[in-house]
């Protein structure tokens, strides 16, 4: 089975931040598109979304999702 991910955004205290989310999600579309990705679904966003075409592996993921200042993680429930 396939870890599924969840994408979130968060302010400096570690809370949710629904304003913020909001102005993401004009941003990254996509990344607010469904309730869940896999590792490949993201890598895919990463390599070749929004016209982007840089090969990109799981590894580029942090410092992608860093920068866009979106946080995600492994759905636990």
């Amino acid at each position: 089975m396939k870890n599924k991910y969840i994408i979130e955004v968060r302010d400096v205290n570690g809370q949710l931040d629904f304003r913020a989310e909001d102005v993401k999600r004009l941003e990254h579309p996509f990344l607010f598109s469904k309730r869940e990705f896999t590792i490949d679904d993201l890598t895919y966003y990463v390599s070749y979304g929004q016209g982007r075409d840089k090969p990109s592996g799981p590894m580029e993921l942090p410092t992608f999702m860093a920068e866009a200042g979106i946080e995600y993680r492994i759905k636990t429930w």
